[in-house]
């Protein structure tokens, strides 16, 4: 990834026809940012209304919401996602599809976490649970911020 991407914190990356600059936070790592983007990337030839955190009427915000008319059609998660942030999150919108991403870890623990939490819940919508390789950079940006990524490229469930 070109140092020209970054800017005073903020990361410029590219999809198609579209750009969306990404802002690090002082207390958040890069790789936060990252899988904000692939997320981003991945999400978007299916939810082409996504955006970068929106309120959505509850006290938790998500890290991405598609909305649809009067209900989120789309909410993604990356990194670290508290257990009661996780918990109501699912519990309160069993309609959106969901995503919860997360940097070099094992499928196992993210599934069991996110299973446990939306045990007993009448969900309508599948929720994802992506892990990004450590060295996800470098295989799905290229030098001007262009982001290629696929699901078949990546381990879900």
């Amino acid at each position: 990834m070109d140092s020209a991407l970054l800017l005073g914190g903020k990361f410029t990356f590219r999809v198609g026809g579209r750009k969306q600059v990404f802002v690090k936070k002082p207390v958040e790592h890069l790789h936060h940012v990252l899988m904000n983007a692939l997320l981003w990337a991945l999400y978007l030839p299916t939810y082409d209304q996504i955006q970068v955190e929106v309120a959505i009427g509850h006290r938790y915000k998500p890290d991405f919401v598609a909305l649809g008319f009067d209900a989120p059609l789309f909410c993604a998660e990356s990194g670290r996602v508290g257990n009661q942030k996780l918990k109501r999150l699912i519990n309160r919108f069993p309609r959106p599809h969901f995503a919860f991403a997360v940097w070099g870890s094992s499928l196992e623990s993210i599934t069991d976490r996110v299973q446990g939490q939306a045990r007993g819940v009448n969900r309508l919508a599948p929720i994802d649970v992506i892990v990004f390789p450590e060295d996800a950079a470098m295989h799905f940006i290229d030098s001007s911020g262009t982001i290629r990524v696929h699901h078949k490229n990546l381990t879900w469930q």
